[in-house]
């Protein structure tokens, strides 16, 4: 469907996701330093046990390890609810087309 804009009538008119892409950047980083947090402490704990079984050398790589994962998982599980907020915040309160000759929001 072609949307013409009100302002000029030209057909030359893109859709903003301000608020989606603000809310997928905002969810990604809160979700992988969430992630990052919590999951150090686990971490910690599973690289201690790995640590007393096989060596020394284990012991931080399991910490590292955990924290990386949780960062990863966390990142990804925030931009999904960043972008579906995000969605909903351009769908109800934003304009979400620009025209981009006269560059009209509506």
């Amino acid at each position: 469907m072609s949307r013409s804009c009100p302002r000029c009538g030209s057909q030359r008119v893109v859709f903003c996701n301000y608020g989606k892409r603000i809310g997928g950047y905002v969810g990604t980083v809160a979700g992988g330093m969430t992630g990052a947090a919590t999951s150090t402490a686990t971490g910690a704990l599973a690289g201690t046990r790995i640590g007393m079984q096989v060596g020394v050398i284990a012991g931080p790589g399991g910490v590292g390890a955990g924290a990386v994962l949780g960062a990863i998982t966390g990142a990804f599980a925030g931009c999904i609810a960043g972008l579906r907020l995000g969605k909903l915040v351009d769908e109800q309160l934003l304009c979400q087309h620009r025209c981009q000759d006269c560059h009209a929001h509506f």
